[in-house]
């Protein structure tokens, strides 16, 4: 008998098949823009002159705009049902490292509740460990950028020594092996700062485009070379123990190309739809896996026996996917999210009059 598996999208012509296969790569770049927004009004204040972001409001807006949100598509994976039947479920085990956010470190933990919650663990590591970084990268940012580089090279390597036929793909997927991508969005960060009213005043606007381009194109390249892999034993991990930074290297060329490009090129990713897309990001990766599952186990739309390779479902299905995770997406950022963004910090930090957005 079948039982509901992956999700079952539309069918993708041969020659497009490595984008579906690899959109995993998306958390990457979700991780290199992390690092370049977290960064940027620090280095902004570094490279100016003027006062840093004070501590207790930086903590305080990443976690009004983290954990809320986070905790409540928690209760919603147990009020549906959705974690419950997750592999290794456990309620108490998995409510309390979760909340703690360092389930991706217990192997039973990983994937319960929520697949998708594996990369909130990272996000939240990295924010607990950035004031280190950051007092390491204001005094030499090319020095520390290498060294983050260095350290998530060294942890994939060292894991596929020691743990290759056990604990390897899980555990490489933790902060460590995740810290050049930030790099390259921190160092995106510093150069734009730097550079980027100099570029956009200059002739080379008009070659930024080109510079994009070069990015779009090296990380086409590099999912096509990621595709090519996958009939390798853990082959996405496997490939990454070297390649990752290439990825972060894409995603550096794109953002710094596109921050320096005329407006024409820049209005291609900033106009209204993708605006608003962007807005309800967060809550569309929360929940679009417990949507797209629950609407499949509870045949929406009705099926019988396995709808796998039936193409008119499957356009339904996708449809109907999309167009509930949207708006579901849509109804916790406008009337959860967005409404706690509005709550002030707390307390106010004497050293630093000036509020600097983060």
């Amino acid at each position: 008998m079948w039982e509901p598996g992956p999700p079952s999208w539309l069918a993708t012509p041969v020659w497009l098949a490595f984008l579906p296969a690899t959109g995993f790569v998306g958390v990457h770049l979700f991780f290199f823009l992390s690092g370049f927004v977290i960064s940027y009004p620090f280095v902004r204040a570094a490279v100016l002159g003027t006062a840093e972001p004070a501590w207790g409001h930086f903590a305080w807006r990443r976690f009004i705009k983290i954990v809320p949100s986070y905790v409540l598509s928690i209760a919603a994976a147990y009020a549906v049902g959705y974690a419950q039947v997750q592999p290794n479920a456990s309620a108490f085990p998995d409510l309390v490292t979760h909340l703690l956010f360092v389930h991706t470190w217990f192997p039973d933990r990983y994937g319960t509740i929520d697949g998708v919650l594996w990369t909130l663990a990272v996000e939240v590591e990295f924010y607990c460990i950035f004031p280190l970084v950051w007092a390491c990268f204001r005094q030499s940012p090319w020095l520390t950028a290498g060294a983050m580089i260095a350290i998530a090279w060294w942890w994939r390597v060292a894991l596929a020594q020691c743990c290759f036929t056990t604990l390897f793909a899980q555990w490489e997927e933790n902060l460590p092996g995740y810290l050049d991508i930030f790099a390259f969005g921190m160092i995106a960060a510093l150069l734009f700062t730097r550079y980027g009213e100099r570029w956009r005043s200059s002739r080379a606007t008009y070659l930024a485009p080109a510079l994009a381009i070069g990015g779009a194109c090296l990380l086409i390249e590099l999912l096509r070379s990621l595709y090519g892999f996958s009939l390798h034993e853990q082959w996405a991990g496997v490939w990454q123990i070297n390649n990752r930074p290439l990825l972060g290297a894409a995603f550096f060329l794109i953002a710094l190309g596109s921050l320096a490009s005329p407006r024409w090129w820049r209005i291609v990713l900033d106009n209204a739809p993708l605006r608003f897309l962007a807005t309800i990001s967060y809550n569309l990766y929360l929940y679009h896996q417990l949507v797209a599952r629950e609407l499949l186990a509870h045949h929406i739309p009705p099926y019988a026996g396995d709808p796998h390779g039936d193409h008119a479902w499957e356009e339904r299905y996708s449809a109907s996917a999309f167009a509930v995770a949207i708006a579901l997406a849509t109804l916790v950022t406008y009337g959860f999210e967005r409404p706690l963004l509005r709550l002030k910090f707390p307390a106010r930090s004497s050293g630093n009059p000036r509020r600097v957005p983060t």
